[in-house]
């Protein structure tokens, strides 16, 4: 596993810190951690619905009375 070392001002740690004894204890890492995973899952899952959108094919739509 790699290491990954973000610097964050005091105040945003301090909020992390808030939400995770809100959350049952949890370290302001673990949180952050946890944060930036759903993030990066909802960019992801975002990305591959734009892409399936951009490659659909559109046929033309004709309409008869």
């Amino acid at each position: 596993m790699k290491t990954v070392t973000l610097q964050i001002p005091d105040y945003v740690f301090d909020f992390y810190g808030e939400i995770g004894k809100r959350a049952g204890g949890l370290s302001p890492e673990k949180v952050i951690a946890g944060s930036l995973f759903q993030l990066a899952g909802e960019l992801s899952r975002n990305a591959i619905h734009t892409q399936e959108k951009a490659n659909q094919i559109k046929y033309p739509v004709f309409y008869t009375a």
